[in-house]
């Protein structure tokens, strides 16, 4: 069954990333660009996580996590290749009802993190369900190529005008005939 997509503000919200190699390094990629309060613990921290965290604000702990490093969190993201660990961590935020994703495994997972395109205010999620992850993925570079280049500031346009002019019949009619004109040029172009 397919699962139904909800975009959350992440600003500031508290998450943790257990686990520093490569699978994580993806995972942070994609969460630093929402400005959380990223917290990463593992004993070898990758290269491009530090690298990273010069730029994004996280706090990196080189260490091994303990099961209390899940309390109170927004978000906990286990990436770990000891199906164990992820099994425990998977268990104590449910017991929290604390959203989980234990990458590589569906089953230990309470939210699918998608193969993400962001451009500006543009956000598109994609995901198989965590059935087909690479599918997500060839996707994801597929549609990224399809996406008009400009289509932030047309999201600039139309959010003035919903925030200049008083909402109705009239705004939402200039809005379309924005966003027609805007796509036909793509097409004509």
């Amino acid at each position: 069954m397919a699962l139904f997509p909800m975009f959350v503000d992440l600003q500031d919200k508290d998450i943790v990333v257990i686990g520093a190699g490569v699978v994580a390094l993806r995972k942070i990629e994609q969460l630093s660009k929402f400005s959380p309060k990223l917290t990463v613990i593992a004993p070898i921290i990758h290269e491009e996580i530090r690298v990273l965290s010069k730029t994004h604000a996280m706090t990196l702990l080189e260490r091994e996590y303990v099961i209390e490093d899940c309390e109170n969190r927004f978000l906990v993201i286990g990436a770990l290749d000891d199906l164990c660990e992820q099994e425990k961590i998977y268990n104590a935020c449910r017991q929290t009802k604390t959203p989980v994703n234990c990458v590589d495994s569906p089953a230990l997972c309470s939210f699918i993190f998608p193969a993400l395109i962001v451009q500006g205010d543009l956000c598109v999620g994609i995901n198989t369900s965590g059935k087909a992850p690479a599918v997500s993925s060839a996707l994801r570079q597929h549609l990224t190529k399809l996406i008009p280049e400009g289509v932030h500031h047309l999201i600039e346009r139309v959010h003035a005008v919903r925030q200049n002019e008083k909402a109705g019949k009239e705004r939402q009619e200039k809005i379309i005939t924005m966003c027609r004109d805007f796509f036909s040029s793509m097409i004509k172009g």
